[in-house]
């Protein structure tokens, strides 16, 4: 009887906390969609393909990335981080944010040796369709370098 009992409270408290703390499970096909647009997005980055990257963006996305700056934003992460290293991506966790989802991953670069913590933000549109609308690179040496 104790141990149910035990069982009951940890289970009791996990909930509060999650009721407390507004932490709801990330919906699977949310998750699935940002790890196969980010591994995309990385890889179009390295190949300079805006094509490929157009394919999983939002339209506000597109509006602010052009192919112009899309091809200086490639140019600055080989320069400085060098190269994605394709499927070295891991989930290191997420958020949520005025409805939108943030996936954070710990990405593998050629020249970055901590590697690059990419941020993709997710957003469902009105048809229940999945899109990239933001993205944030850091690491060390994107910090120290100059974006023009």
């Amino acid at each position: 009887m104790k141990r149910k009992n035990l069982i009951l409270l940890i289970l009791l408290v996990f909930i509060l906390v999650q009721l407390v703390m507004g932490c709801r499970p990330i919906d699977e096909q949310a998750l699935s969609f940002a790890n196969q647009a980010t591994e995309r997005y990385l890889v179009a980055l390295n190949n300079q393909d805006y094509s490929a990257y157009k394919e999983d963006m939002d339209a506000g996305m597109l509006e602010a990335v052009t192919e112009e700056e899309f091809i200086k934003f490639s140019s600055y992460l080989e320069e400085n981080a060098g190269e994605y290293m394709p499927d070295s991506k891991k989930y290191s966790g997420y958020t949520t944010k005025n409805g939108n989802i943030l996936v954070v991953y710990r990405a593998e670069y050629t020249l970055e040796e901590e590697g690059v913590t990419v941020t993709t933000v997710i957003s469902k549109s009105s048809e229940g369709i999945y899109k990239i609308s933001g993205s944030w690179f850091d690491s060390p040496k994107l910090r120290e370098a100059e974006y023009k």
